[in-house]
């Protein structure tokens, strides 16, 4: 007998729920929130600036990323050979290494001191190439026929993006740009280590004070999943609709 999918899903919340109850209350006797609790205008400020932080990040990579995509689309050779390179030294430096490249090397060599600046720098410059395969795929969607009308009519380029690619790019860019977003408020932990004032930044100051480091990650943890799981859904929820 085959169980109906919504119990199933039920059981195997019932399963997490338990597994979550069980490992508090193995540890309920040593955690301690209090200090945790009255800093919670501090942590509210601190994910405040976290979720700015990421959605400026967004919209400045999705930006650059979108200027990369049409540099690679380009007939010059000189361009798209800089847009792929641009693209392969970005993708091949991990976050923390291009957070310290970019405020110790970059920022001392155009005399930019503001780790707040530099530190949404490295983020847009991280993300954009990813936001450069997020285009270059919802254009390999478009119908090859699109691309013969456009030829038939002769449109030039504003012309080809503005009533024909863009329109229907839109639609498959979302599920990957929510997703990105996700990934880049995680990545904000990162910034930590130039002491940005985000989220992750502001509980290990806390938890350093006070002592609490496991009340602190676990306050850490449940902040990052209840931003990045509902996003996830949703993420999920535009593509199952891009499928009907």
């Amino acid at each position: 007998m085959k169980i109906p999918r919504p119990i199933q899903v039920l059981l195997a919340l019932i399963l997490y729920i338990g597994l979550f109850a069980f490992i508090i209350s193995q540890v309920a006797d040593v955690l301690d929130f209090s200090s945790l609790i009255q800093s919670s205008g501090m942590l509210l400020k601190g994910a405040g600036l976290t979720i700015g932080l990421s959605l400026a990040s967004l919209a400045s990579s999705l930006i650059l990323g979108f200027i990369i995509f049409l540099m690679t689309e380009t007939e010059s050779v000189f361009i798209k050979t800089t847009a792929e390179i641009y693209k392969e030294i970005i993708m091949g430096t991990p976050l923390l290494v291009l957070v310290f490249v970019v405020v110790y090397i970059i920022g001392v060599a155009l005399g930019i001191r503001n780790k707040m600046i530099l530190g949404f720098l490295a983020l847009t410059l991280y993300m954009s190439p990813y936001m450069t395969n997020i285009f270059d795929g919802a254009y390999k969607s478009i119908d090859r026929n699109q691309f013969i009308i456009m030829d038939l009519y002769k449109f030039n380029l504003f012309q080809r993006y503005r009533y024909i690619i863009l329109p229907q790019m839109l639609r498959p860019i979302v599920p990957g740009l929510i997703n990105n977003l996700s990934g880049i408020i995680k990545g904000t932990s990162i910034l930590s280590t130039i002491a940005i004032s985000e989220i992750f930044y502001t509980t290990s100051v806390l938890s350093n004070n006070s002592y609490r480091y496991i009340e602190g990650y676990f306050v850490l943890w449940m902040v990052y999943l209840l931003i990045t799981i509902p996003l996830s859904r949703l993420a999920k929820s535009f593509s199952r609709q891009q499928t009907y």
